[in-house]
């Protein structure tokens, strides 16, 4: 019975986001973890037609063995708010056991706007990508805050923006989960003033190994983990070692092992210079190597 118990409660936080510590006995790494791909990786590929967004899950089922799927809003081209369309995505999916993550979503208006107006619309161009991974199944969309700015009002104004955008998604399992991209978002203090400033079960954050800017990303990532519903392992190229060049992933998945965070690491790679399928591949296994070092 005690293991049973511990499986549900890991289970349960794990399908929230919600980091958990872990006694020596709870969960290998392969449950522990499931890795989940971004859409924005294969972003010239759809850009050029080369991949049509309703293939793209198949894609990284059949090439990558990889069924946590994140979707990036671009690819949509306004069709979110067509239900059948969303729904043949869910059949693509859900039908073919895969699991729906979350969206990233690049709106033009921010949701941390100095401007009222701006803000408004921002939360109403947003609460369309609530209900579209509501229907999706997704745990979370992934939003900017990055109009910058005086620290303190940026704070009132994200809290306005994203407190309203909450209260749309109150009841329907999806978390408004902040990136660090831009403005104050990179610095990790800002963010869990944000979260604290918030203080909303829906609310939430997107560690990201590669968008801190100049601040420590090891720190920031280790600073963010509480409050994390995915982690984003960012990767540009690689070294004759086959480690990442920006960031060290054994160094950083170790923070992320210790932490205690139980869910989707997701692959995003943005380099140029290797097919984005191949540069997935290298990334996904390293990320495993990473993890299992920092089990050992």
């Amino acid at each position: 019975m005690k293991n049973r118990r511990q499986f549900l409660q890991v289970s349960a936080a794990s399908l929230l986001g919600t980091p958990v510590l872990f006694g020596q006995d709870v969960k290998p790494l392969r449950e522990r973890y499931q890795i989940g791909i971004q859409e924005y990786t294969f972003n010239r590929w759809l850009k050029s037609g080369k991949l049509d967004h309703l293939d793209y899950p198949a894609l990284a089922k059949e090439k990558l063995g990889i069924t946590h799927i994140e979707y990036w809003n671009r690819p949509f081209n306004g069709k979110h708010t067509d239900k059948a369309y969303v729904g043949e995505l869910v059949k693509r999916t859900t039908g073919e056991g895969m699991t729906n993550v979350l969206i990233l979503v690049d709106e033009k208006k921010q949701l941390d706007a100095v401007d009222k107006a701006d803000r408004d619309q921002s939360v109403d161009d947003h609460k369309a990508w609530v209900d579209c991974a509501a229907q999706l199944g997704c745990s979370a969309i992934r939003v900017n805050c990055r109009s910058g700015g005086d620290r303190e009002q940026n704070l009132t104004n994200m809290a306005d923006g994203l407190g309203r955008l909450c209260d749309h998604a109150k009841g329907t399992g999806v978390k408004i989960v902040i990136e660090p991209h831009g403005g104050n978002s990179q610095d990790p203090a800002w963010l869990l003033a944000a979260m604290k400033k918030l203080n909303r079960p829906e609310a939430g954050l997107l560690p990201d190994f590669n968008n801190f800017g100049d601040y420590d990303r090891y720190d920031a990532v280790k600073q963010t983990l509480p409050h994390a519903v995915a982690v984003c392992a960012k990767a540009f190229e690689f070294g004759d070692d086959g480690n990442e060049t920006k960031t060290d992933f054994f160094r950083m998945l170790k923070i992320v092992h210790e932490s205690g965070y139980a869910g989707v690491i997701t692959v995003e790679f943005e380099g140029h210079d290797i097919d984005p399928v191949e540069g997935s591949r290298q990334t996904r296994d390293l990320i495993w190597k990473a993890l299992e070092a920092a089990e050992a």
